[in-house]
């Protein structure tokens, strides 16, 4: 490489040339990382124990063109004053937007609306990533110039971590393969916080986190894009990112009617998709979250007939394809039986399962 570039200095007769030649063969065969930012849209709303962890950790990236950009929805914890003591003190890599709270989808909306880059990512306020997060993803894409770069994680718990996608290796995919891992191995996951996506694609397509889709709006919004996809990398042996499972988080708690709205993502999937296998998946989760409602609404203590009547009918809509399901073993399938015919006795069985446990 050096030898090719003193050769053909030879046949530039002043510095300036000279410069304009190294720039344009960086640009060329380096892959150049100029106006290759990567905006880091990271929603706050009352994680205040957990938010320096997090930022801490984005503030460490080896890759440099990124900005963090915090939006803090309405928080009241004293998470909004870290938010700011943090623009404070590096003023060149945050910026902080505080708005009321509209919740996550919006929250990420709003990071949408003011990016300025070219890549855009959303990890959460109460997980962290490694120092390469960031690089990594934008090795990737210089690599394989996809539309959609997807990494591993770790899940972890406070006394334990657990790998995900073991054994699994680096694989590219076109749109319906891609779509389909949201559902089959390799999985790649619904997840946010693992996708580097590109905002050309979100802004030509007008692509928004939805509100009402539950706690699947990361899923909703994955699949929609991949509609726009020709190629997608998955790395899942790159685990940078780390997904803390704390008590009481949205996807941990009991009841609520978001859990039930999170059923319009998959009628969506089954009303666009081509693949069977993907419409047999997304009629399976269904089913799956009924039944975890089913629970979820007895342990509620609620009486509400209207939101009993609709957990039931999902359940009895799609009982049939979980029942004749690859994913899932005999055992659950006879839970999801006894919640459909035995509602009650179902609730007493599972919780005197867990008491053995």
């Amino acid at each position: 490489m050096i030898e090719r570039v003193d050769f053909c200095c030879k046949y530039y007769s002043d510095f300036t040339t000279i410069e304009l030649f190294l720039n344009d063969y960086i640009v060329r065969k380096v892959g150049c990382f100029m106006n290759e930012r990567i905006v880091v849209v990271v929603p706050v709303y009352n994680l205040e124990s957990f938010l320096s962890r997090c930022i801490d950790s984005l503030l460490a990236q080896t890759y440099e063109d990124y900005e963090i950009i915090l939006i803090d929805d309405g928080s009241n914890d004293g998470s909004e004053i870290l938010c700011d003591q943090y623009v404070q003190k590096y003023p060149e890599k945050i910026q902080c937007i505080h708005k009321p709270n509209g919740g996550l989808s919006s929250a990420r909306n709003a990071g949408i609306d003011v990016a300025n880059g070219k890549y855009i990512i959303f990890p959460d306020p109460d997980d962290w990533v490694d120092r390469n997060y960031l690089q990594q993803l934008m090795d990737l894409q210089m690599q394989y110039s996809p539309d959609l770069v997807c990494i591993g994680y770790n899940i972890e718990f406070d006394n334990t971590c657990i790998p995900t996608n073991l054994g699994q290796k680096r694989c590219i995919m076109s749109k319906q393969e891609a779509q389909k891992a949201l559902f089959f191995p390799p999985y790649i996951s619904g997840f946010a916080w693992n996708k580097l996506y590109q905002l050309d694609i979100i802004r030509m397509h007008k692509l928004r986190f939805l509100d009402d889709v539950g706690i699947t709006e990361d899923l909703d919004f994955a699949f929609r894009y991949l509609q726009y996809c020709e190629k997608v990398v998955f790395s899942p042996e790159e685990r940078l990112y780390h997904y803390y499972q704390r008590q009481g988080a949205a996807t941990n708690s009991r009841f609520s009617y978001k859990k039930i709205e999170s059923i319009k993502t998959y009628k969506k999937i089954i009303a666009v998709a081509e693949d069977k296998e993907i419409i047999q998946a997304s009629e399976e989760e269904i089913c799956n979250t009924a039944i975890n409602l089913v629970c979820d609404y007895q342990e509620s203590h609620l009486k509400n007939e209207k939101i009993w009547n609709e957990i039931h009918q999902y359940l009895g809509q799609y009982l049939k394809s979980y029942c004749t399901s690859q994913r899932y073993g005999f055992g659950r399938k006879v839970q999801a039986i006894l919640a459909y015919y035995m509602p009650k006795f179902y609730v007493f069985f599972k919780k005197q399962s867990n008491k053995k446990v």
